[in-house]
């Protein structure tokens, strides 16, 4: 594939155009005896464009192998001062023509010897001004384009990452949907068509609105109580649940799927009698206060990588608020608790 050609601000050419113009008028002004003369303005574009034709032989051939490490630094600072003394040399040449053909024809060789002089130490420091002006520019510019294509790249690695969380999460959660009704459907067919109407209506979202960046809290809890119901139905009809939203202004938002893996993780280790499962979701100062309680019939392994659900969503919580969430498990006298608190979006 062709390189794209060298531009300074490495945004087209039309800016580049606007650059030197400015660049050379800016000189013109400070050097110039007569600033709105014909013939000094002729000179201004001869040195301009002789510059400009270092700048970008600089740029191409030179700095961007060093830049991308195909060119060591003593080959390079050669190459380059190179360059700047043939470039000068074309531009004094250029500038001389111009001045023995048009400004003073038949010049003698006393007019060589005051151009030699004057013109060319001039000439030699504006075109290394030049040529390292820009390639400072150049420079600039190239780390902000890749740093920008770092961040870019970053970004679509998170998405993908995320989105691959939320696909590991579907798995498991259709497991234990279709095994509650799988184990329903012998006992009460008719409670188990109803729970597929349940079932039906968590797919839904999950198919529909899991996809989404951002849902309103009460929707995601919503979809805590149809799975509450739906997974109770594999245990004793003594099983406790109750989830409290306490009151609060607005419609906060947060990312979808977040608290499921939670109440799941509650639902796996409550015994099936007697199992109790309490929560409640707090919105306070822009943030939200989520806890789960439940029993325990044995002790519960600490090691949480151990279940895709709580590994899966301290993942999720490190990509979507990092240093700015607080996830805590605890176990004690046959009680497990989970407390979240995450941000929530207006």
């Amino acid at each position: 594939m062709d390189q794209p050609f060298p531009y300074i601000f490495r945004r087209g050419p039309w800016i580049d155009l606007i650059f030197w113009l400015v660049y050379g008028l800016f000189w013109h002004v400070i050097f110039s005896p007569n600033v709105f003369a014909a013939s000094n303005l002729t000179i201004t574009a001869i040195l301009t464009s002789w510059q400009a034709v270092a700048t970008y032989s600089h740029h191409r051939f030179l700095l961007e192998p060093r830049a991308n490490n195909q060119l060591s630094i003593l080959p390079y600072i050669l190459a380059v001062v190179l360059l700047v003394c043939f470039c000068s040399t074309l531009s004094g040449t250029s500038l001389y023509a111009f001045f023995i053909t048009v400004l003073t024809p038949g010049s003698t060789e006393e007019f060589l010897g005051e151009f030699r002089d004057y013109w060319l130490g001039s000439i030699l420091g504006g075109m290394t001004m030049a040529v390292a002006t820009t390639g400072a520019i150049y420079l600039f510019g190239r780390r902000l384009d890749l740093e920008k294509q770092e961040r870019e790249r970053e970004f679509a690695h998170t998405q993908t990452e995320l989105a691959y969380l939320r696909g590991q999460l579907n798995p498991h959660f259709l497991f234990n949907a279709l095994n509650s009704i799988y184990v329903l459907i012998p006992r009460d067919p008719d409670m188990a068509q109803e729970a597929l109407g349940g079932f039906s209506d968590l797919l839904r979202y999950q198919l529909y609105r899991s996809e989404r960046d951002l849902v309103p809290l009460t929707e995601e809890l919503d979809q805590l109580q149809q799975f509450a119901e739906l997974s109770r139905l594999r245990f004793e009809e003594d099983l406790n649940f109750a989830l409290h939203l306490a009151p609060h202004s607005g419609t906060p938002t947060i990312p979808p799927m977040l608290l499921l893996p939670l109440l799941e993780n509650a639902f796996k280790y409550c015994p099936k009698m007697g199992g109790r499962i309490s929560g409640e979701a707090k919105v306070t100062d822009g943030k939200l206060f989520f806890s789960l309680e439940n029993n325990v019939s044995e002790k519960v392994i600490a090691s949480e990588a151990s279940g895709i659900g709580l590994s899966n969503i301290r993942r999720r919580l490190e990509i979507l608020f990092p240093g700015n969430y607080r996830l805590e498990t605890e176990e004690q006298d046959g009680q497990y608790s989970v407390h979240l608190e995450i941000p929530t979006t207006e």
